[in-house]
């Protein structure tokens, strides 16, 4: 059994909830494979991870069709001359 006590002007129900949810998983799992990876633990259920990749992750947007890659970036450029363009390990370029 296990009790939990939460601040309720922080969480609402439905969210602890979703984590106890989220907690029973990864229990049951370790409880099968205990020689399991903790890297290879799932803890959201197949919805949440549908939400997550396909309505969540909508980052679709239009360009002109009509300009080349070089000629958007160029536009940018003229826009935003100072702002990062190319980050590495190494070096930022604008």
């Amino acid at each position: 059994s296990l009790k939990l006590m939460y601040d309720r002007s922080k969480f609402n129900r439905v969210t602890i909830e979703r984590m106890l949810g989220h907690l029973h998983k990864v229990l049951m799992q370790m409880l099968k494979n205990i020689d399991q990876n903790l890297s290879e633990l799932v803890y959201i259920t197949e919805a949440e991870q549908r939400k997550l990749l396909e309505e969540w992750n909508n980052n679709t947007i239009s360009y002109p069709r009509e300009n080349a890659i070089h000629q958007l970036f160029e536009e940018q450029v003229n826009r935003t001359p100072d702002a990062l363009a190319v980050v590495d390990e190494k070096q930022q370029l604008t």
